[in-house]
């Protein structure tokens, strides 16, 4: 059994994960050009304004939170996958110094 990590995948991954951060961004800005109103705005929804106001403040939180998620995780990502490169390649130069060394020849430069 055996294990494998490709980093560049990891990266690919952690570019589509950041993408959710704009995503999440354009979706909030999107919540507040759309969603808020003054009460002489809103007609009969304006007896509601108040829960409506509510579930845009709640909204706005998730959305907020969903932004910072994704940057965090795509920069863990990241992070992951630099680290996986230099756990390579230590075990390999480890492995590497177990070998003699092999005598090689210079090449004759005229």
């Amino acid at each position: 059994m055996s294990f494998r990590v490709d980093p560049q995948a990891l990266r690919t991954y952690a570019g589509q994960v950041a993408q959710g951060e704009g995503v999440a961004g354009a979706a909030k800005s999107y919540v507040h050009k759309y969603g808020d109103f003054s009460l002489q705005q809103g007609g009969l929804i304006g007896l509601m304004a108040r829960g409506h106001e509510h579930l845009l403040e709640a909204l706005d939180r998730l959305l907020g939170q969903l932004t910072d998620l994704a940057d965090r995780s795509s920069q863990a990502l990241a992070d992951v996958a630099t680290r996986y490169e230099h756990t390579d390649l230590r075990a390999a130069s480890a492995i590497d110094a177990t070998f003699p060394p092999v005598p090689r020849s210079s090449p004759d430069i005229r």
